[in-house]
């Protein structure tokens, strides 16, 4: 390797490892340090490091993509080394690098191509890109173009690489060492992917899908339960009051342990914003949380976003948002629909068909032909609906 070739690489590899330990920083506060203030990378809701990283596109086989990069630039400072560390005596095995510009053309290749679906990801999923990231993967091509050897093939690097690595494996220690790393990587690897010791918002999307997965029955929209029930609950509820997440809490249970009743959650925001009715400050976003679990039943994900909403109380848009892309809602979609005057309408005719039933509080509750204000015990719950006719399911032991 030529003396300039390698300070460009040097530099280029030194770039990508001090990106990726700031990116490492960037995660670890995004998804550990709920005291840490925004990145400098979170530009704007376009251009925000944090909201990519505490999505579970930033990790593979349960290891942040940022910690993956840190491993990558080493990887590429010991190779442009490698011709002169395998020189010292006790490191003589190393001999069996034998075309280290090769392997770095490769990986780093490899690494761009990957480096290219990730940024797909980012602008068509999340709605939202890392500005680091893509610095590291421009880093990535670079690195790539420098080492290839122009004069040669478009794919001799490769096929070199590949004739290495056949002849390497041939060599029995060479193998046997091959092999024990792949298992102890495997190991790590499984473990990481399991436990999700390092990924808390993969563990977060499992518990929420798990919660969602555990009563869902979901027949269309703001409904939930059977579509012959004969037993069928209306409830009126604002999602910044705390009675009316005890009730969502209740009415799950309900649908759970009875067969022949149906929830109907109708949405009364008791917010200005949107509720004529409301001649001073009520609750505050509850219009804008409104919208989003309107526009999450045009997913057929309104309960999703309506647990959401209630166990997370997100306080700005952007924070429902970043809930929502935890359980992978199309966020474009999501956004838009969230912002239109069919919304709009939709939150009108709910508050006028409230004011119709009279209704100018929350939570409440018809069940059958009861009225009730406010929420109180389940047991009572349970015993208003069993008089109203809900019959509860057998339990098999």
């Amino acid at each position: 390797m030529s003396k300039t070739k390698r300070i460009i690489l040097t530099v280029l590899a030194l770039i990508g490892l001090a990106l990726s330990i700031e990116l490492c920083i960037v995660y670890y506060n995004a998804n550990f340090n709920l005291e840490a203030k925004p990145s400098i990378c979170a530009i704007s809701e376009s251009m925000d490091c944090d909201s990519v990283a505490r999505t579970a596109y930033s990790q593979f086989f349960g290891i942040p993509l940022s910690l993956w990069g840190v491993f990558l630039y080493l990887f590429f400072l010991f190779m442009i080394y490698v011709d002169k560390i395998k020189k010292i005596k006790f490191l003589n095995f190393l001999n069996v690098f034998k075309n280290q510009t090769s392997y770095i053309f490769c990986i780093g290749l490899l690494s761009f191509i990957i480096s290219m679906i990730l940024g797909c990801i980012s602008v068509k999923k999340i709605n939202s890109i890392c500005i680091f990231c893509f610095m590291t993967y421009l880093i990535d091509l670079l690195i790539a173009l420098t080492s290839k050897n122009w004069g040669n093939g478009l794919f001799y690097e490769i096929k070199q690489s590949i004739e290495d690595f056949i002849e390497a494996i041939k060599v029995k220690r060479y193998a046997f060492w091959f092999v024990l790393l792949i298992l102890l990587a495997s190991s790590v690897l499984s473990y990481t992917t399991v436990s999700n010791i390092l990924t808390p918002q993969i563990a977060k999307k499992k518990e929420m899908l798990n919660a969602f997965n555990e009563y869902r029955n979901l027949v269309d929209g703001n409904i939930m339960g059977p579509k012959d029930a004969n037993v069928i609950i209306h409830e009126f509820m604002d999602f910044n009051c705390g009675g009316c997440f005890l009730a969502n809490l209740y009415l799950h249970r309900i649908i759970n342990e009875f067969e022949n009743v149906k929830v109907i959650q109708h949405n009364l925001p008791l917010d200005k914003t949107c509720n004529h009715n409301m001649r001073s400050e009520g609750h505050k976003n509850s219009c804008l949380k409104t919208s989003y679990a309107l526009a999450a039943a045009k997913q057929n994900r309104y309960w999703e976003m309506s647990d959401i909403l209630f166990a997370e109380n997100p306080e700005t848009e952007k924070d429902i948002i970043e809930k929502a892309r935890l359980v992978d809602f199309d966020i474009r979609k999501l956004k838009e629909d969230a912002h239109s005057n069919e919304i709009k309408e939709e939150i009108k005719k709910s508050i006028e068909f409230a004011d119709s039933k009279n209704v100018d509080g929350t939570p409440t509750l018809y069940i059958g032909i009861r009225k009730i204000l406010g929420i109180s015990s389940y047991p009572e719950l349970k015993k208003i609906v069993i008089e109203q006719g809900g019959k509860e399911k057998i339990k098999h032991e």
